[in-house]
């Protein structure tokens, strides 16, 4: 199904966004609505604003608030990642909360939803390098967190919904306020925790929040595909990357090698997992099938996205001393 909206007609379609109280939906609402978009939102933390209202996708009742307007199209950016979070809330968000939520959509007539997934997908061999979408399987099993198999599981409901539905697979975004990836980096490097594992020449997939913007426009005026897609905008060394927060902190440090069996002693620290796991063997997600099918190419570059990850924690840790 190709809706092949013009830029001109989307204006006058309504589109949802689940989740603008969070780091994606939020970036999303207001880059959209300065392009020009009609858009709508939900939130769970925070009180609603203009054009938003309180939503908690467990529950079945939060999806009567929504049934005033018929959107077109919805994006679902709603999520759990904290992997300290019990496994059942974990499911109950992103697969069941998701799957009321492709439901919802399908009896409302919806001609696009727009899942925001993760490359966590891929299970286990969501480390590694060159797992393209046609090489790499999606793993549902039980070797892989909760995250990872929550997330495959809603991918594979809305595969099987009917729905017209793009899937977009994204790793951990980088930017301001960025709660992932960043915090993490940051914290490590001035606490001087940081190790490398390995020849530290591995590729690391990046994507600045700031490309999403575009992407998006590019999925919204296409249509619906229904196909998943790796969503990344760039691919780098890992030391290169790494190198990149140590410049905008402006700190000098001596990052030393440790075993990759190192981890057997750090179960524990998450951060450090993916640390050695990102520097021994990568995280490589080619975006050749998504530049492709959209006709997009990344606007910045993903060294903006360090400095204003770094610029905003400096903004944090400078306000909390006042």
């Amino acid at each position: 199904m190709n809706l092949n909206y013009t830029k001109r007609s989307m204006i006058t379609i309504k589109i949802l966004i689940t989740g603008t109280d969070g780091f994606i939906g939020n970036y999303l609402k207001k880059h959209l609505e300065n392009r020009g978009y009609s858009i709508f939102g939900t939130v769970f933390r925070r009180s609603p604003g203009k054009n938003e209202i309180k939503f908690d996708v467990r529950l079945i009742d939060s999806l009567q608030g929504l049934k005033n307007q018929n959107y077109d199209i919805i994006i679902n950016t709603i999520g759990i990642v904290d992997q300290n979070q019990p496994k059942k809330l974990m499911f109950e968000v992103n697969f069941r909360g998701t799957k009321r939520l492709v439901d919802w959509s399908r009896n409302m007539k919806c001609k696009h939803f727009i899942q925001i997934s993760s490359v966590a997908v891929y299970g286990l061999k969501s480390i590694g390098e060159n797992r393209s979408e046609q090489s790499t399987k999606r793993y549902e099993g039980y070797f892989a967190i909760p995250y990872m198999r929550s997330k495959a599981k809603a991918e594979k409901y809305i595969e099987s919904s009917g729905i017209p539905y793009t899937i977009l697979r994204l790793p951990a975004v980088l930017g301001r306020n960025d709660t992932i990836l960043s915090s993490s980096l940051i914290t490590k490097l001035l606490k001087g925790n940081f190790y490398f594992s390995g020849k530290k020449d591995k590729i690391f997939s990046t994507l600045y929040i700031q490309n999403l913007g575009s992407l998006i426009e590019k999925v919204l005026e296409i249509g619906p595909k229904n196909d998943y897609f790796n969503c990344t905008d760039y691919h780098t060394k890992w030391s290169k990357f790494i190198n990149e927060y140590i410049k905008n902190l402006s700190i000098k440090t001596n990052l030393t090698t440790k075993s990759i069996f190192s981890i057997l002693t750090n179960l524990k620290d998450k951060d450090y997992l993916l640390m050695i796991s990102f520097s021994k063997f990568g995280a490589h997600f080619p975006n050749e099938k998504i530049k492709r099918v959209f006709n997009w190419n990344p606007e910045y570059p993903w060294e903006k996205g360090v400095s204003d990850a770094i610029e905003s924690h400096k903004t944090y840790e400078s306000i909390k001393k006042e």
